[in-house]
């Protein structure tokens, strides 16, 4: 997950940019070569996916409304 205007989302945003301007498409004469290129573009932006992106659990508790209050009636209910 990527926290909304935060700095990791920016240099992941600046990163994913680079990648995509650096690629060389000016040697594409066939299929294969294509594939090829394409499947290094999806490499790069998974490795800066991973680098920039951290695991989260969400659970019933992770939203920010959540209290006792919620989960007293919870108990009571069930």
């Amino acid at each position: 997950m990527l926290v909304k205007n935060s700095e990791e989302k920016n240099s992941f945003i600046n990163k994913l940019m680079e990648a995509i301007k650096e690629t060389n498409t000016d040697n594409i004469h066939n299929k294969d070569i294509l594939k090829q290129i394409i499947q290094e573009i999806a490499s790069t932006i998974e490795r800066i996916w991973y680098r920039h992106s951290k695991i989260i659990n969400i659970t019933k508790h992770s939203k920010e409304w959540w209290n006792e209050h919620c989960h007293r009636d919870l108990k009571n209910y069930q």
